[in-house]
């Protein structure tokens, strides 16, 4: 019984001076936090991906590691860097013969996310608000902002805004740390595992896969679309086609027949073998530890902080430029007033709000009245086109008659 007490009593400060060493140099901690938080990593990387000049800058913080392995797998298994799934479920309407596409690319959910947190614009606000304010409701009719692509604006170049551009300065701010411990104590190790993790951080958040994925789709087309949540949406987006934008009915299926590049794959796999080195070295540094306990925790803020951050189209490579908002006193008065205005498309988002039949008379007269008024419309314009392999012949043989 004494000894027992005995020993209890030596191994009790050894235990104390273990926790206090512990806190002195958290060896162990930094290299366990590399291996979560990946799938914010992967988010992180999705939102800043695609300049095709510049390296892309997510820095090195916490969940590398197992980021690494993350992507690895996507590669190797359903052949995608960027993310599966959307983060908001939506549809894509094609207004031109009114397909409906449940939407899988990221790009579009996190652009119709955004949209009444960042770019929707002042009057639509002030529109709904008065609209809700009279009605005493929680929630009004469907509101519908018409855009149409930027005319001279690059497709798939996303804009440089100063959420992607804090990257290089966070960046800049880690390296600043690591040189003080390598100034002031000389622990150049620290040094040398932030440079390392940050290159490693670069180049895989700036793989071409990623700027391929991101923008899956055909560019210039004439199309329109449409983007909302489906039947009860408050807000619908109408792109309307120029000839400008991006086929975002492509886009919204741009996980269907994808394929990782074969360098991509092999890259990954150099990329994950580095990690699991700069993990090894992690371990190692046992002097200034708290260095990179802050250097990472810098990281890992910025990193979640991009990930969630609420950005306009321009910054994935969508350029739009504003029209109008149409907002009515109900669901169907929204939808006559847009076809009123943009034939076609106030007709496809009648299939999604109201798919089965109507039963007002009125409003199926006027549905009713649009479509027989949009055909006579197309069968005038076909009427008026000339093909043309006429006008050649014509003008040649003009030519030939005043010759003679």
């Amino acid at each position: 019984m004494a000894s027992q007490v005995l020993r209890r009593h030596v191994d009790s400060p050894t235990l104390d001076k273990q926790i206090q060493a512990q806190w002195i140099e958290p060896g162990d901690i930094f290299s366990l936090l590399l291996l979560v938080g990946g799938d914010v990593v992967q988010r992180a990387i999705a939102q800043q991906a695609g300049d095709p000049h510049l390296p892309t800058p997510v820095v090195f913080s916490f969940g590398w590691v197992a980021y690494a392995f993350l992507s690895l797998l996507s590669a190797v298994g359903d052949n995608l860097l960027m993310p599966s799934l959307p983060d908001l479920s939506c549809v894509v309407i094609s207004t031109e013969l009114g397909y409906v596409r449940t939407n899988q690319s990221w790009v579009l959910g996190r652009i119709l996310r955004d949209f009444e947190l960042s770019w929707m614009t002042q009057d639509a606000r002030d529109g709904l608000a008065a609209l809700l304010n009279r009605r005493k409701r929680p929630k009004a009719s469907l509101c519908i902002s018409v855009w149409e692509p930027r005319l001279g604006a690059r497709p798939k170049v996303p804009k440089r805004d100063w959420v992607w551009w804090s990257g290089y300065v966070v960046l800049l701010v880690q390296l600043s740390l690591a040189a003080v411990a390598w100034g002031v104590w000389g622990d150049w190790p620290i040094f040398t595992i932030t440079l390392g993790g940050s290159v490693l951080a670069f180049i895989t958040a700036s793989l071409p896969q990623w700027r391929r994925e991101r923008w899956a789709c055909r560019s210039e087309t004439k199309k329109s679309f449409v983007i909302c949540r489906g039947n009860g949406a408050q807000h619908a987006l109408v792109i309307y086609g120029n000839g400008s934008g991006l086929d975002l009915e492509d886009l919204a299926s741009t996980g269907e027949g994808s394929s990782t590049e074969p360098y991509t794959r092999f890259t990954m796999a150099a990329l994950t073998a580095a990690w699991i080195v700069l993990l090894i070295a992690v371990i190692g540094a046992k002097h200034q530890t708290w260095f990179l306990v802050g250097i990472g925790a810098i990281g890992m803020m910025h990193t979640v902080f991009v990930a969630g951050k609420s950005r306009s189209p321009s910054a994935f490579g969508i350029h739009l430029s504003y029209r109008e908002y149409i907002l009515g006193d109900n669901v169907m008065a929204s939808l006559k007033q847009t076809e009123e205005k943009y034939p076609g498309i106030g007709r496809s988002l009648k299939a999604v709000f109201f798919p089965g039949d109507l039963k007002n008379q009125e409003e199926v007269d006027f549905w009713e009245e649009m479509k027989r008024t949009e055909k006579e419309r197309k069968s005038a314009i076909e009427g008026l086109q000339v093909p043309q392999t006429h006008a050649p012949q014509t003008a040649l043989s003009l030519q030939v008659e005043t010759k003679n």
